[in-house]
Order: C-alpha cells, then sequence, then structure tokens
C-alpha cells in the first residue's frame, strides 16, 4: 500500500466549468464581459519607453507612466472596446503592473494578489536585465493553457528529456502545492544535477537572489497570470492572452538578474546564458502546444456527454479551484456554494 493516498475527487455537474466554455462564441463573450472587463490583469514591467500594452478577448488596454521631479511616479491608461473608451486603475506589486477597467467597488490589487502579494513583490525585485517579451500563438482556448500549467505531473509524457529530469524525482516529498481559493503556489525541488548547474552559473556571473530556495516555482494568479523562477533567482513572467475561443498566445518574458557585467566577457556570458534560458524554455512550450491544441480539438466529442466531468487527483485541485473561481466571476454559483 502507498504511504502517500492518492484524494482524488470527482466533482458533480455544476462544479465545474461546462465544456461549452471552451469553444463558443457565447462563453468567449461573457469572459470578455466579466473576466477581462472586471479582474485585475497583468500588464508587465515598465521598460524605458514606459509604455505597456495587451490585448485580451478584443479589449486594448493602453498604459503610460510619468514621472514628475517633486512628485514621483504616475500611470494613467485606457482600455479600447471598439469605439468604447474607458479609464483603467492602475497599481504594482513591486516591478510587477496591475490594471482594471475603473470600477466602483471590487478588490484592491492586494486583496485579489493575497496571499502571494509581498512574495510577488520580492521576487520582481530580481525583475533585471530584461530579454525581449515573447509570444506563442495557440490554437487553442485560454484556459487549456491554464489547465496545462497547473498539472505537475505531466513532465515525465510530455517533457520527457526537458522539464522532467531537471526536477527531483522524489515529488511526494519534493513537489509542495499551496491553495487559497483562486491563486495558488506549486513548487518542486531541483534534481541535484539542475541545482549543481545554477550554482556554477551563480558562480560566474553573481545573480542576485531574492530566496536561497533550490526550486522551479509557479505562483498562479486568477485570472491569467503566473510567475515562474528558478534558483531563487531567476524570473520569468507569463500571461494567457484569449485571441478567440480556439485561440490564445501565451507571452513571457524572461529576466536574467546577473550583477557580473562590467567587462565584455562577463557580458558576452550573460547574452549566451539568456539565449540558452530562452531556447530551452522554447523547446519546452513547443511540446505543451500540440497536447493543448489536441485537446482543444477533441472537446466539441464530449459536448453531448455533460455528464463526464474527469477526475481531479490530489496534486490537480489547482484545476478545479480555478474552475470554480471563473464560475463565481461568471456569475455562476459553484455546487455546494451560496449566492
Amino acid at each position: 500500500m502507498s504511504a502517500h493516498p492518492v484524494h482524488s475527487i470527482v466533482p458533480k455537474t455544476g462544479a465545474f466549468l461546462p465544456h461549452s466554455h471552451f469553444w463558443t462564441e457565447e462563453a468567449f463573450a461573457r469572459e470578455r464581459e466579466r473576466v477581462f472587463g472586471r479582474c485585475w490583469l497583468y500588464m508587465g514591467v515598465f521598460d524605458d519607453t514606459h509604455l505597456l500594452t495587451a490585448e485580451m478577448a478584443g479589449l486594448r488596454f493602453e498604459l503610460r507612466r510619468r514621472s514628475k521631479a517633486m512628485e514621483g511616479e504616475t500611470m494613467e491608461g485606457v482600455c479600447r472596446d471598439g469605439e468604447r473608451v474607458r479609464p483603467l486603475e492602475i497599481d504594482r506589486c513591486g516591478a510587477l503592473v496591475f490594471a482594471r477597467v475603473a470600477q466602483s467597488g471590487g478588490p484592491t490589487l492586494a486583496q485579489h494578489l493575497a496571499p502571494y502579494g509581498e512574495r510577488l513583490a520580492m521576487m520582481s525585485a530580481n525583475c533585471l536585465n530584461p530579454q525581449p517579451p515573447i509570444g506563442i500563438a495557440f490554437q487553442a482556448n485560454w484556459k487549456a493553457l491554464i489547465e496545462n500549467t497547473m498539472d505537475d505531473f505531466h513532465g515525465s509524457t510530455v517533457h520527457p528529456d526537458t522539464i522532467h529530469p531537471a526536477v527531483h524525482p522524489n515529488w511526494q516529498s519534493h513537489l509542495v502545492t499551496e491553495r487559497h481559493g483562486a491563486n495558488s503556489d506549486s513548487r518542486w525541488r531541483l534534481a541535484d544535477g539542475t541545482a549543481g548547474w545554477w550554482a556554477k552559473l551563480d558562480a560566474k556571473l553573481r545573480m542576485r537572489r531574492f530566496a536561497e530556495e533550490p526550486f522551479y516555482r509557479h505562483t498562479f494568479i486568477f485570472p491569467n497570470f503566473y510567475l515562474a523562477t528558478f534558483y531563487g533567482a531567476t524570473v520569468i513572467p507569463h500571461r494567457v492572452d484569449p485571441v478567440a475561443p480556439d485561440a490564445a498566445v501565451l507571452r513571457w518574458q524572461l529576466f536574467l538578474p546577473t550583477t557580473r557585467l562590467e567587462t565584455a566577457r562577463e557580458q558576452a556570458f550573460h547574452r549566451s546564458t539568456a539565449a540558452y534560458l530562452i531556447t530551452s524554455a522554447g523547446t519546452v512550450i513547443d511540446e505543451d502546444r500540440p497536447v493543448c491544441e489536441a485537446v482543444q480539438q477533441g472537446r466539441p466529442g464530449i459536448a453531448d456527454l455533460p455528464h463526464i466531468a474527469g477526475i481531479y487527483g490530489r496534486r490537480e485541485r489547482r484545476i478545479l479551484d480555478f474552475h470554480q473561481a471563473m464560475l463565481r466571476q461568471l456569475g455562476e454559483t459553484p455546487l455546494g456554494e451560496t449566492a
């Protein structure tokens, strides 16, 4: 008998998103209004242009930062929805910039990020030496990408030569997941060889570390943002942008916080390391993409089987939490909760 029993859950109808939410125009329109037109959304990290733009579910967000002597920093922006223009409420969590369509009531950014606001701000201090942002198109609903990134156990089958050997093989002891409603965090201890590689890199480049932790960490913030970190140093913000009911773009940016960049040799080593990490991350995403797209293609086949809910294992409850957070945001109370 296993010392680590699996606590699986088979949700009842009404406790998870209906299958049609993954491919219909009606569901996409409702998410556009009630999720992306209302929630706090990650916009990026300001650079020297002092501008940030984003497009999600047909909404265009435009942000500008202004700095004035004696007045400090101000941020302003709008959300464009066709001819309709609405002001934005903008706030920071450290270097990470978030915005939402201005509205009365609703949570503050600190409340929306809870309980991870302080941790995210600490990690964002490593948003140094930015690499160009990258966008990768998927022919899949945006929520399929969110589910994929929350699935801790697809590494051995989808990423057998990339992610899987990079983390500790004893997941029972070295994979820890925290769940706090819509937001969650997962950390997996790096394999000894991977941790050794990062230690050698640190010795050469003297990376700024926000924590002495030999982990791969994945912090998810509802609805479509997650921050990946390695070795308590490198930070990679990700955002999943809905494009259509069956299309999305995964946007991400690498920050490699090296502090030893005085000489041409050190700068060249930094560039080559960043290029290697970007290529490696791109390989992992290229492995995920056909899986998400195949799932998307198969979803209509279960349209006539509404009772098929799937089984959520002990390490997959984050996915069910996401479904229930979506139901609440859409105004559809999950089964078992009161309106």
